[in-house]
This record gives structure tokens, sequence and C-alpha cells, in this order.
């Protein structure tokens, strides 16, 4: 049986409640810095919902670290809710699957929300599914536009970072640079802090993710 802080505790009867209430709106914005548990409470609360949970994320890589954490059959959004169609052009073209997992979902769990727009976020709820939607206010939002899911405050904001979590290079930097802190350069774990004038072709194209500061 996990052990949750206070924190977490208090989410999941939050989001348990939304669940188990008829007619209670359907999208509920849980919402954390990383670190703080968001995928392992929204597997845990899959666990216990009496029919299909669907799990997806806006990229491939979200949906694949999702599966690494327990979250079962995670997929991208766009192959969760659409299929591909004939057409007479060389353009592919998509419309929404109504024989999809998330029309046979009871709920559905979205990671990286803030990188949903509109028209995918509209499209997502028109399978008339609860939505639980996990993100975190520092996420890069949308190529197009704003973020669909972030235009609310969320309903829970977790920001109590694991000691665990709080080890990792990645999220160890990130709370710093989202504190406002500087940030030294030298390698951390498999990140490296360089200067610009340091910057060599070689190290972007063999990174998984580049930011510039």
């Amino acid at each position: 049986m996990p052990i949750w802080t206070p924190e977490q505790d208090q989410a999941l009867t939050a989001v348990a409640r939304w669940l188990e209430t008829p007619g209670a709106r359907q999208v509920f914005r849980l919402f954390g810095y990383a670190g703080t548990g968001k995928s392992t409470l929204a597997r845990h609360l899959a666990e216990h919902v009496e029919g299909d949970v669907a799990f997806a994320a806006f990229t491939g890589k979200a949906a694949l670290v999702m599966r690494s954490k327990g979250c079962k059959d995670a997929r991208t959004i766009h192959s969760l809710i659409y299929r591909a169609t004939d057409t007479e052009t060389e353009e592919p073209s998509f419309v929404l699957n109504d024989d999809s997992a998330a029309a046979r979902a009871k709920l559905i769990v979205v990671d990286e929300c803030s990188m949903v727009d509109e028209e995918l976020g509209r499209d997502l709820l028109s399978f008339g599914k609860k939505v639980l939607v996990l993100g975190d206010p520092a996420q890069l939002p949308p190529v197009k536009g704003g973020g669909f899911f972030t235009d609310a405050e969320p309903d829970v904001m977790l920001k109590e970072v694991h000691r665990q979590a709080a080890d990792n290079p990645i999220i160890r930097l990130s709370m710093a640079i989202r504190a406002g802190e500087s940030v030294e350069r030298g390698v951390f774990g498999d990140t490296r802090v360089i200067s610009r004038d340091a910057l060599d072709p070689a190290l972007v194209t063999g990174a998984d993710q580049v930011l510039v500061g």
C-alpha cells in the first residue's frame, strides 16, 4: 500500500470525489511541479475506476514515460482519438475515431496537457468522457495558440517535490531555475549546462532536448 503525503492524500480525495459525483464538470486539472507524483497518483486512481481508463500524452516520448510508470497502453492523444482516412491527395487526413479506446473509456488521463491546443482539446472532450489532465504551469505551451486546459486555475496544485525525484539532476536544475536561481555551468548526470560560446553542433544533434536561456 503506497504511503502518501498529506498533499497527495488531499489530491486523491479531491479527484475521487469528482469521479464519483454524477454530473460533475468534465475536466479535472491536477497540476504540479516535476517530481510531485502526478503520474503515480493518476495510475493509483485508475486502478480503482470501474471501467476502462485510457492514458495519453501529447508526445510519444511522454507516453513512453507514462507506460514506464505503469500507465497501461499510454499513447499519443492523436493516436487515441483519430484514425486515418483515405483521400485522393498525398496529404494524410485524419478523422475522429468513434470506435477508439477513448470512446469506450470511463476515464481519460492526459499528461503534458499544457501542449494541447483548443482544436485538439475540443476533439478530446467530444467523446463525452471525464478527463483528468496532468500538467505543470512551467511546461511549454502549444506551438500555436494557448493551452486549452491551462486557461483555468488548477483544481489541485502539487508543490512538494519528493526526495527521490529531487535527486534527479534535471528536476533539481528545473527547481533552481523556477526559483530564479543562477545555474552553474557543468555536467549534471546526462544534462549539461554550457555557455553559448561552447555550443557544438555534435552536442545539439546528440541531445534529446536543448533549452536556450
